[in-house]
C-alpha cells in the first residue's frame, strides 16, 4: 500500500503521528514501522 510508505515517512521524521494516520491504513504503517525497528512509533 503506497499511502501507507508516505505515513511511514512522516511518522519517522516527526512530522505526523501514528494516531493521525487513517484507520484503515494504520495496520500497515504499524507493520512497516515494526520491520524498520521503529515499532514503538505506533504506539
Amino acid at each position: 500500500m503506497p499511502i501507507a510508505v508516505i505515513y511511514v515517512a512522516l511518522i519517522i521524521s516527526g512530522d505526523k503521528t501514528y494516531a493521525q494516520v487513517p484507520k484503515h491504513v494504520q495496520p500497515e504503517v504499524k507493520r512497516q514501522l515494526e520491520l524498520l525497528g521503529y515499532g514503538e512509533l505506533a504506539e
